[in-house]
Order: structure tokens, then C-alpha cells, then sequence
């Protein structure tokens, strides 16, 4: 019963907690949506269909391979 009085406000802590993990969840969503988004951006600029940067950089021309990562910093 003495640790109980450690957390005063127990109804406090358990809000906290659902925010927190609320949060985590929504954190994990926007990921996977940014993840698909530059899978997305892949497939329509460089025609990249295997999600691997390598095997789309090979059937680029050079010039192109030049330019894209310049772009991509702007």
C-alpha cells in the first residue's frame, strides 16, 4: 500500500500513457506513409519498380544520374 502513494494520481499516469502510445502509433503511421510516398516518387521519376536505388540508377542515363541526386537536394 506504501507504493501506491508513490503515484498520487493514478488516473493522471494511465492519460499519459494512452497519449503516449496514441502518439507512437501515429508516429509508426506517418513513417509507413513516407516510406510508400518515396517508393511512389521512385516509380514515377525513375521507373524503378524493385525498390532497390541501385538497379534504378543502372537504366539511368548519365546525365541523369548526374542530375537526380542535384535535384533531390533542392
Amino acid at each position: 500500500m506504501h507504493r501506491l502513494h508513490a503515484y498520487p494520481d493514478l488516473r493522471a499516469m494511465f492519460r499519459r500513457l494512452l497519449i503516449a502510445t496514441l502518439i507512437g502509433i501515429l508516429a509508426a503511421l506517418a513513417v509507413a506513409a513516407f516510406r510508400h510516398a518515396m517508393q511512389l516518387l521512385e516509380w514515377i521519376f525513375l521507373s524503378n519498380d524493385t525498390g532497390s536505388l541501385v538497379n534504378a540508377a543502372e537504366g539511368l542515363s548519365p546525365w541523369r544520374r548526374l542530375i537526380t541526386p542535384a535535384l533531390g537536394g533542392l
